[in-house]
This record gives C-alpha cells, sequence and structure tokens, in this order.
C-alpha cells in the first residue's frame, strides 16, 4: 500500500511540473475571430445579426489584403442573406468555404463560427497563393430558410463559369471544426471522392487521424458534389451542442481548429 500511494504520489508530481501543452498560434487566432463572431448572438440567414458578422468577416479579410465580391443570396420567406467571396489570381485550383449563418438557438460558436475563423486562418497561412478562393456563404441553414439546398453554396456554384468548373481540384467545407473526438472527411458518396482523397492523404502527412464517412448531404460540400464538382466536408464530431444555446465559445478547442487549418492548408497546397 505504502508503495502504491508512493506511486501515485510521484506520478502527480511529475503531472504537476509537466510544462502546459503549446498552443497553435493559428488555433488561438482562429479562436479570437470565433468569440468575435459568436457574441454578436444568433446569425440567422437574412438579419442583422448575420450581417454584422459579415462586416466582422470582411474587415479581417482586408487586413489580408483581399477583399470581396458579394454575392446576394435571396431567402425563401423575403429579404436576403450574402456570400462573401474572395479570389486570388491564376486558374482557379482550390475553393475552401464555411458558412457563416446559424440557428436561432444560440451564438452557433462551432456550427459554424469554427469554420469562419479556420477560414480566416487558412486564407492568412495560404497567402496570396494564386489560384484559390475562399468563402465565406451564407443561408447553409436550411432548419432555418425553409430550403431543400444551402443557398449559399448553389448561389456560388451558379456564379462559376465552365472554365473554373473544369479547373477545380478541390474544395472543401470547413463546418463543425471546433468540437468533438473524431475527425472525419465527410462526402455523398459511399467511398471518398477526389476532394476528400486529397484532404485524406494531407491529413496521413500531417499525422493527424482523419478517417471518411459518407453523409447524406448536411453541409455546403452537397451543391458542389451536386453541381458536378466533387467536394469534401472536413468536421470534428460529434458535438452533442449542435443547434442548441450550448453551442458557445467556451468549449471551442483551439487544438481542434488548428488540426483543420492545417489539413486544409496542406490539401491546397497539394493540388
Amino acid at each position: 500500500m505504502l508503495a502504491r500511494l508512493a506511486a501515485c504520489a510521484c506520478a502527480a508530481a511529475l503531472l504537476a511540473a509537466a510544462p502546459a501543452a503549446r498552443v497553435d498560434p493559428a488555433g488561438a487566432r482562429a479562436k479570437q475571430h470565433v468569440r468575435a463572431i459568436a457574441v454578436l448572438g444568433p446569425r440567422v440567414a437574412g438579419t442583422t445579426t448575420e450581417r454584422r458578422a459579415a462586416r466582422v468577416v470582411r474587415a479581417r479579410f482586408a487586413k489580408l489584403g483581399l477583399t470581396p465580391v458579394v454575392q446576394a443570396v435571396p431567402l425563401p420567406p423575403g429579404g436576403a442573406s450574402r456570400n462573401l467571396v474572395f479570389r486570388t489570381g491564376g486558374r482557379l485550383s482550390a475553393i475552401v468555404v464555411a458558412h457563416l449563418d446559424g440557428v436561432s438557438a444560440g451564438p452557433a460558436a462551432n456550427d459554424n463560427g469554427s469554420g469562419i475563423g479556420a477560414l480566416l486562418e487558412v486564407a492568412r497561412l495560404l497567402g496570396d497563393r494564386p489560384g484559390v478562393l475562399f468563402a465565406a456563404l451564407g443561408a447553409e441553414e436550411r432548419v432555418m430558410t425553409g430550403s431543400k439546398l444551402h443557398l449559399g453554396s448553389a448561389r456560388l456554384l451558379r456564379s462559376l463559369g465552365p472554365a473554373d468548373r473544369r479547373s477545380v481540384r478541390l474544395v472543401l467545407s470547413l463546418d463543425m471544426v471546433g468540437y468533438g473526438p473524431t475527425l472525419n472527411i465527410r462526402g455523398l458518396e459511399s467511398g471518398p471522392n477526389h476532394s476528400a482523397l486529397i484532404a485524406l492523404a494531407a491529413a496521413r502527412r500531417l499525422g493527424l487521424p482523419a478517417s471518411y464517412l459518407q453523409d447524406r448531404g448536411q453541409s455546403d460540400h452537397e451543391e458542389f458534389t451536386r453541381g458536378g464538382i466533387p467536394a469534401a466536408w472536413v468536421e470534428w464530431r460529434w458535438d452533442p451542442c449542435w443547434h442548441t444555446a450550448c453551442d458557445r465559445t467556451g468549449r471551442v478547442r483551439p487544438e481542434k481548429l488548428s488540426a483543420a487549418i492545417r489539413l486544409a492548408v496542406a490539401a491546397v497546397r497539394a493540388t
């Protein structure tokens, strides 16, 4: 018994002496972006709060030297949401998106402030790499819009001409990337499509334990895939606070954000 107590005391001392885990700068910055968006309150598509959040995002992209094309996204009940589309020069090879809107139940920190925070850091790390389109999309939450479509991504898809559609090699949706035990690359198909394969290969190179999971079209990747451009969804899952009031900034984990950022950057660089 004394030996066991001594061993426990020694282990506790070692744990106490261990340095705190290093917080990745990109993950920490992404969480700051999440906080700046979530503090505004629920961001239902077409509302004043969604527009205020869009102004925050636009200002932070401006600091990266990127100016958006603003796309109006008409809503079935009337009014409009908006896409903020940022593009670097050159032939289009990669698209990375995250939806800005949320549900009415709460501040939507993980769904999808986390994706927007990650998107901003992906853009920062890729710098002026040619051929990349970043988009903060409106009107993804079908439960709020009443549409069968993810309206923001459907609008963005319609704006792509034939040459862009032919040249794109990767489309990623960053959605719910701040909480959960399992990192999934998701797609509509029973096996990974081209975008998912690129993302899974990037995860392997980085030592991230990502796995493929089929879904029925629960994020913006659906509209691209059904529109002829195979796309993948990056998600940490499962989040018990999904679409509820407890989806708050304090639960969002910088290390989860960091993993999604690193994966997306590596995937884009592979195109």
